[in-house]
């Protein structure tokens, strides 16, 4: 089943191919430490997990019932309601538990004539953050204008390395704020040099060559594509409790690229970029399945420990 609906765009079975059901049950927890997934990946530390990535202004964040401004300043919750009330723009979403879209909000002074402040706050409860909605470099802008057409690259550490496995653009469309294409949008895959791939796909697995607004995508070129890339790699290394990652990145009016968020159970882009190990494949899975060096590892650590302990009484 899983080849199948890998195959689909080339019509050529590809051994390297990972089975989902194999890779969240036994390489996912073999190269990620599930225990910290939800603590390392809340939006409400980026800051301080990645000091110098450009990142949206915050405005306020809520972290465990606990209000921030937007320099970590402590504050009520009647101060963070008059933060919002002084906005302009801005989007709302979790900080943990969040991806695909779910339960984020997007205001707009000019598009809402009342708003209840307050009642937004008291839904959302805790955990959450409130961020300026980014103005997107030209180049994405006109491919779908409403959305911010975000840049999702996977990256796995292997023997000391950050190797980039896969990158794609999501792009909205029919006007929507949501770009991922669970939620009606599309991706397609970039080259490494930054230039889209002649197809790209849509939330029905069909297979196209442009935007439904008219942009051809072989014809674009992510700007400061390699800063991206480069950015993932100094940045990865300083994580290893996870070996594979997923990274969202914009890419601003001045060039510059922009962390949207970081996911440490990422989707695997092989059904638009095929294979998710590469050519790493067989050395990966090697080592996961036969070597066992990092498959269970902490149930091997929990073992060492046992043992040492025995000999030493």
């Amino acid at each position: 089943m899983w080849y199948d609906l890998y195959c689909n765009k080339t019509k050529e079975y590809d051994p390297r191919y990972i089975p989902e059901d194999i890779y969240w049950t036994i390489i996912y927890p073999a190269m990620n430490n599930p225990g910290f997934r939800h603590a390392y990946t809340d939006k409400c530390f980026y800051n301080q997990l990645f000091p110098n990535f450009k990142q949206p202004r915050t405005i306020i964040k809520c972290s465990n019932n606990i209000f921030y401004d937007g320099i970590g300043n402590i504050i009520s919750f009647m101060q963070a309601k008059s933060i919002l009330e002084s906005e302009k723009q801005f989007v709302l979403k979790p900080s943990v538990y969040s991806g695909e879209g779910v339960d984020i909000i997007f205001y707009d002074k000019n598009e809402y004539q009342s708003i209840d402040f307050e009642h937004i706050l008291k839904l959302y409860r805790t955990d959450f953050i409130v961020q300026d909605i980014v103005s997107q470099h030209e180049v994405l802008a006109s491919i779908h204008p409403k959305s911010l057409n975000t840049i999702r690259v996977i990256s796995f550490l292997f023997h000391g390395k950050i190797h980039i496995s896969s990158a794609i653009l999501r792009m909205g469309v029919d006007g929507s704020r949501l770009d991922n294409v669970s939620a009606g949008g599309i991706a397609c895959p970039i080259n490494p040099d930054g230039r889209l791939a002649p197809m790209g796909i849509n939330k029905n697995s069909e297979w196209i060559d442009s935007h439904p607004n008219g942009t051809i995508f072989s014809d674009v070129t992510i700007p400061s594509y390699e800063k991206v890339i480069e950015a993932i790699q100094k940045a990865h290394k300083n994580i290893p409790h996870f070996r594979i990652l997923g990274w969202d990145f914009s890419i601003d009016e001045a060039g510059d690229p922009v962390l949207i968020e970081y996911n440490g159970a990422p989707g695997l882009n092989q059904i638009s970029c095929g294979p998710l190990f590469g050519d790493l494949t067989a050395q990966v899975l090697d080592e996961i399945f036969y070597n066992k060096i990092i498959y269970s590892a902490n149930t091997v650590t929990s073992i060492a420990r046992k043992n040492l302990k025995e000999e030493l009484t």
